[in-house]
């Protein structure tokens, strides 16, 4: 038996289908309409996780440099780095033996003493 709706009713589910309507509409538009700098944004984020897997620390250049009381400065193309402020001589002994041990260049000056190289 069919159902028999007010003048209110009818405006009500009228005026409720336009706003459900428009909301649906809005939410479409919105998904297919992705700016490319966002899906640009998107693949980089996935190319950098990808790519942070494969890092390597080099622990032990790391720990001996701070075992020094140096600042190491790495990355994954082979390039190491240990800076000391200080230039004494317990601390040119000290680089010597880090710099011969990862097969490093020795440097001191202004910056202080510095081992660095590629490994």
């Amino acid at each position: 038996m069919a159902k028999n709706y007010t003048e209110l009713e009818a405006w009500a589910i009228f005026i409720g289908a336009i706003i459900i309507g428009v909301v649906l509409t809005s939410v479409f538009w919105a998904y297919i309409t992705v700016p490319d700098e966002v899906k640009q944004i998107e693949k980089e984020i996935k190319s950098y996780q990808n790519l942070s897997e494969t890092v390597i620390i080099p622990a032990d250049f790391v720990s001996f440099c701070e075992d020094i009381d140096g600042a190491a400065n790495w990355d994954n193309t082979g390039f190491r780095e240990c800076v000391i402020e200080d230039s004494s001589e317990k601390d040119l002994i000290a680089m010597k033996l880090l710099c011969t041990k990862f097969n490093l260049s020795l440097s001191y000056g202004s910056f202080g003493v510095k081992c660095e190289g590629r490994a």
